[in-house]
Order: structure tokens, then C-alpha cells, then sequence
């Protein structure tokens, strides 16, 4: 069963996963955050600290945001695993009464 994301892509499902890309924050991503916070400072009027601030909302926003998402998955996930032991048990009682039909 693979489930949607919000963007509309597929999600790998457990025979089926992308390896997931980590993002380290190297020097390129320091020195873009740098130049976007005097940028956004100069835009606004706001001083580097509130931009600043911003920026550590807006990434608990990001986390909040994964958080959900990645619970949605699960969800989706134990559903599935538990439809299939749903089946498993109704074939398993169907060969046990199988088996007591054979012994009668």
C-alpha cells in the first residue's frame, strides 16, 4: 500500500524505500543563511536577532510539520500491517476449521 504525501509523491513503502537524504549544514548553507538574514534585515527594517528569531520559528514550524507527517505514515503503516494480520487470522481460522471437518 503506498500512502500520498501532502506534495503528491509517492511514499516508499517497506519493499520500496528511497534511501533518505541527509542535509548537513556545511559551509555553503551557513554562508546562504548569512547573506539571506542581512538580506531579509535590510527588507524589512528588523535587526539580525529578530531575523534570527524567525529563522528558529520557522524551523519549528519545519519540525512540527515532519512530526505530524511522519505519525500520518505510521498510522498508515500499523493500518496496513494490521489488515494483513486480519487476513492471516481468518485464513489460519479457516484451516484450523478445515482441519476439525478432516478429523470428524
Amino acid at each position: 500500500m503506498n500512502a500520498k504525501m501532502k506534495n503528491d509523491t509517492k511514499m516508499g513503502d517497506l519493499f520500496n524505500q528511497q534511501p533518505r537524504s541527509r542535509r548537513k549544514a556545511d559551509r555553503k548553507i551557513i554562508d546562504f543563511i548569512k547573506d539571506d538574514v542581512i538580506e531579509v534585515a535590510k527588507q524589512t527594517g528588523l535587526n539580525y536577532d529578530q531575523v534570527l528569531k524567525a529563522y528558529e520559528i520557522l524551523e519549528l514550524e519545519r519540525k512540527n510539520d515532519l512530526y505530524v507527517d511522519n505519525g500520518d505514515i505510521h498510522d498508515e503503516q500499523m493500518g496496513g500491517f494490521g489488515g494483513l494480520i486480519q487476513d492471516l487470522n481468518v485464513l489460519i481460522l479457516g484451516l484450523s476449521n478445515n482441519i476439525e471437518k478432516l478429523k470428524n
